[in-house]
């Protein structure tokens, strides 16, 4: 196989970007693995597994998509040949880690819990088997960069290839549940943390989603991470939001003044900006979009949004990404369901000064959140909008759950079950709202509604045909597919896709079958159609 990049200077110069501490015997180790590779013509499973890992590694740093594509394909072909070798346990991690990249969840998982379950027996009794080259994606955050060096680290410090490939698996197990608040979830931050118990990254999350989750215990992780990096921004704000939650507001302020101290010392603050915070107040500041802003969201572990973004560094839908790729300066920008922001201020960071978004969400905390990130950061792109929207102009209930990310209208011929807890909120027309604010011009539409997707479409029909604006939506509801939204959409010279990411393209809905795993649908009017 004819390659043109240079596999062992690409790793190298990985390992010193991610700033990887190795041993002395494990820096002997990792060249003899490099300098015996076979390249040009892989013989061994391992050969084809440490290409594949070169190959991603060069695709990283790749500016263009379509070389970037050329060497995602040489490291899927490479995975799946040494995989069919049967001969080591990396090369069907990556091969997992790669279905993982691409959003492949379910495939992945399959893949990567019956390599682990196989893996277990050869790990414990037999012998070891010669390490090879692992690859780790980045991500964007600063403490989950972080704690991708601290595996990356544990891995190639590794003298057994079985030993690489169980921790290489567990890490797959945890990436493939987009969602970790679950019990599936947390049983693979458990398993994560029985292989890597004095790593920062495993424990932190394993604490935040436990407590979420009302398991307590999930202190006892908050704490041995402090423990392991006791200046963390993120674990001390974990911690101190975690003895809010508990209505210890001694030991929140604890500590809030040991971060307090820490932040005193240090010449970026965002990280610090929820020190100064009064301790009832009602949101705390996270670090978001690449530190770039401080987010104000809901102060309690028991949000969903707060939990993600301490733990994850980011938001976990896969269409963000595509949102920020396809947002430019001056374009205007709708996020209807715009809750805390993410989608919001994702957008105002690259429309610009002559570009602006209209953030719409009828809760009042989440309002209140998305006027304080306005006022610390000084935006001014962004109009808030206290309000619902539907299918008619009026007043309509808003049924309040415990997390007011899955806040919904109920619809007219919605029967409200006695006791449960509802507002009345001002509710009007996509096209009713389009008007009054004097839109003149509008690019993207994104709609998260949990369910009343449809009656938002049915109400924009003229911002549809006026504007043929991209769309994103969500297409899975608790209902399951919204099928009546995507025939809407198609009705009126749209295709419907999936984001793909990694390689970044967008995949076309044609089945129903297609929308399996898809969380939010990307609708394009198509060429030569209205608009």
């Amino acid at each position: 196989m004819a390659i043109d990049f240079d596999p062992k200077t690409a790793y190298l110069e990985y390992v010193r970007h991610n700033q990887v501490e190795i041993s002395q015997t494990a820096i002997e180790q990792l060249t003899h693995v490099l300098d015996n590779c076979q390249w040009e013509e892989p013989q061994t499973a391992l050969d084809w597994n440490n290409l594949a890992v070169s190959a991603l590694i060069s695709a990283q740093s790749c500016d263009n998509s379509l070389t970037h594509g050329l060497y995602a394909e040489i490291a899927f072909d490479a995975v799946q040949v040494g995989s069919e070798l049967n001969q080591h346990p990396l090369c069907l991690a990556h091969l997992a880690l790669l279905n993982c990249m691409l959003g492949n969840y379910s495939e992945a998982a399959q893949i990567a819990f019956s390599a682990f379950i196989n893996n277990l027996q050869p790990t414990y009794t037999e012998a070891k088997i010669a390490p090879g080259i692992v690859y780790i994606p980045p991500l964007t955050s600063t403490h989950i960069t972080n704690g991708r060096s601290e595996q990356l680290q544990r891995i190639l410090n590794t003298d057994n290839g079985h030993t690489q490939a169980m921790l290489m698996l567990s890490e797959v197990l945890c990436r493939t549940q987009i969602v970790l608040d679950n019990q599936t979830g947390l049983r693979l931050l458990h398993l994560m943390n029985q292989l890597m118990p004095d790593l920062i990254f495993p424990n932190l999350r394993l604490g935040i989603y436990s407590i979420g989750n009302q398991e307590l215990e999930g202190l006892v992780y908050l704490h041995q991470a402090r423990d392991i990096a006791p200046d963390y921004p993120t674990i001390l704000q974990s911690l101190y939001l975690a003895y809010l939650d508990l209505e210890q507001p001694e030991s929140a302020e604890y500590w809030q003044k040991i971060g307090i101290d820490y932040a005193s010392q240090r010449l970026i603050k965002i990280p610090w900006q929820w020190t100064q915070l009064a301790i009832d107040s009602p949101w705390t500041y996270i670090p978001f979009d690449e530190s770039v802003m401080a987010l104000a969201i809901a102060a309690t572990l028991q949000s969903p949004t707060t939990r993600c973004l301490l733990a994850e560094g980011d938001w976990y839908e896969r269409e963000l990404e595509f949102w920020r790729q396809y947002l430019q300066p001056g374009m205007n920008a709708i996020d209807i369901g715009a809750s805390f922001g993410i989608y919001t201020f994702s957008a105002a960071a690259r429309v610009g000064i002559n570009g602006v978004v209209y953030a719409i969400e009828p809760f009042d905390e989440a309002v209140d959140c998305l006027h304080e990130t306005c006022r610390i950061n000084q935006i001014e792109n962004v109009r808030v909008f206290k309000n619902a929207i539907g299918d008619r102009d009026g007043m309509a209930r808003l049924i309040l759950q415990s997390n007011c990310e899955f806040n919904c209208l109920a619809s007219s011929d919605d029967s409200i079950d006695p006791g449960t807890e509802t507002v009345e909120v001002l509710c009007m027309t996509l096209d009713t709202f389009v008007s009054q604010a004097g839109i003149d011009r509008l690019e993207i539409i994104k709609i998260s509604t949990e369910g009343n997707e449809l009656a938002i479409l049915t109400g924009g029909e003229q911002t549809l045909a006026r504007f043929a604006p991209t769309i994103i939506y969500n297409s899975y509801t608790t209902k399951g597919i919204d099928l009546a939204a995507a025939q809407y959409l198609l009705d009126r010279d749209y295709e419907l896709f999936r984001y793909q990411p990694y390689l970044q393209q967008l995949i076309p809905l044609v089945n129903e079958s297609d929308f399996a795993e898809v969380m939010k649908a990307i609708a394009i009017p198509k060429v030569g159609g209205r608009g």
